[in-house]
């Protein structure tokens, strides 16, 4: 994949120039000739690197850096502010805006290029470290307190044979593999006390538990490989009937990774044992799948497909294993 670079500079021939030279190079690079389009295309684009001139007649570089880095998709992105000549106050006010760098105008189009390519690597390993960490952070959730583990690694399995049933390609079935390691990775801001209690949740414990899908979309949000997986994390537990949380969505507007996922994670959680009730069979747990897709809060078809590919195909291991309490919260 081309990097993605956004010049943001009053149009002019140098622009042009600049943008051109650098898609030679197989960048891929968008231009921005105001604040507010600055603004509106980093959201978009999630751009790999800001080149920012202090030449915009609306707003100036700092507070225009510190405006995109204000929001979380822009968190790791690096910007680097260019002045005609800046000095060691225009580098201090540049960093605590949220530069990476600030440069003086580089002499010649390849010095910009050795400079931008030196940047670009070091946003790769920045987004392979903070992915990492995100994994680990997941990993953590799923074997919290010597809960065993294989919750994570069984639904990966569920969700790959369910997605190559309705047609899904490799890059979708990739995406619902990953959404099956990170949906819950919310729940790392829950106290234990509530993630293990044996036994249903009062009211305010299960407000604290509905807030972990949009806790582990905010986590996810600064990596742009992540990206495509965010609507997964948010919806996974919306329900058919606009009853779930944390959108009410309905139907339809439900991803349909989202809802492939619930179906798989709801049949995971009634075959393993919880702290008040030992593993269901796989048969009552496909009952229950039933009467809640009749009750419209699961999609039918989905939970019909995977009902056939439990009885019919490969069918899907139980092995005992524990699991995070109160799955309906």
């Amino acid at each position: 994949m081309n990097p993605a670079i956004l010049l943001v500079d009053v149009a002019s021939a140098n622009r042009e120039e600049l943008k051109s030279f650098l898609q030679n190079q197989k960048c891929d690079v968008a231009t921005a000739a105001d604040g507010e389009s600055a603004v509106r295309c980093c959201l978009q684009m999630q751009p790999d690197l800001v080149l920012l001139h202090d030449s915009l007649p609306d707003i100036g570089s700092f507070d225009l850096c510190r405006l995109m880095k204000k929001d979380p998709l822009n968190q790791l992105t690096p910007v680097v502010l260019l002045k005609p000549s800046p000095d060691q106050w225009d580098i201090y006010r540049g960093r605590e805006a949220g530069a990476i760098d600030i440069w003086a105008t580089p002499p010649s189009l390849w010095d910009a290029l050795g400079r931008i390519q030196m940047l670009l690597r070091l946003k790769r390993y920045m987004d392979e470290q903070a992915k990492s960490a995100v994994f680990s952070l997941a990993r953590s959730v799923d074997s919290k307190h010597n809960l065993k583990n294989g919750h994570s690694e069984h639904l990966a399995a569920y969700v790959e044979q369910l997605g190559e049933s309705l047609g899904f390609g490799e890059e979708d079935l990739q995406e619902l593999r990953i959404a099956s390691w990170l949906h819950d990775i919310g729940k790392i801001g829950v106290p234990e006390s509530i993630l293990l209690k044996p036994g249903p949740l009062d009211a305010e414990e299960t407000r604290i538990m509905r807030e972990h899908p949009v806790t582990g979309e905010n986590m996810c949000k600064p990596l742009k490989s992540l990206r495509r997986i965010l609507p997964v994390i948010r919806h996974h537990h919306e329900k058919m009937d606009g009853s779930g949380y944390p959108d009410g969505l309905r139907g339809e507007d439900i991803p349909l990774k989202a809802r492939i996922l619930q179906v798989a994670d709801i049949y995971d959680a009634l075959t393993t044992p919880r702290p008040y009730r030992g593993a269901l069979p796989p048969e009552e747990a496909l009952q229950i799948l039933f009467s809640e897709a009749e009750n419209g809060w699961l999609d039918a078809s989905v939970g019909l497909k995977f009902s056939r590919i439990c009885r019919y195909g490969e069918h899907f291991p139980v092995r005992e294993r524990t699991m995070l309490a109160s799955y309906y919260a």
